[in-house]
């Protein structure tokens, strides 16, 4: 199995949970802290990974 890319709405943040991983990584976003700057989500519920691993985020 793969890596797998979570949307934590609620936390405002994109976490990434690598093969073999219990724990999650954030990678984007401030956890608990919503903005609209380029820093910060504001409850991200969307994620696409292209072919050439581009992860777009819809928040």
């Amino acid at each position: 199995m793969g890596n797998v890319y979570v949307a934590d709405t609620s936390n405002h943040r994109i976490q990434l949970f690598q093969a073999g991983s219990m724990n999650g990584t954030t990678i984007a976003g401030v956890t608990g802290i919503s903005g609209t700057d380029p820093y910060h989500l504001n409850y991200p519920y969307a994620l696409k990974l292209d072919s050439q691993l581009n992860l777009y985020v819809t928040d």
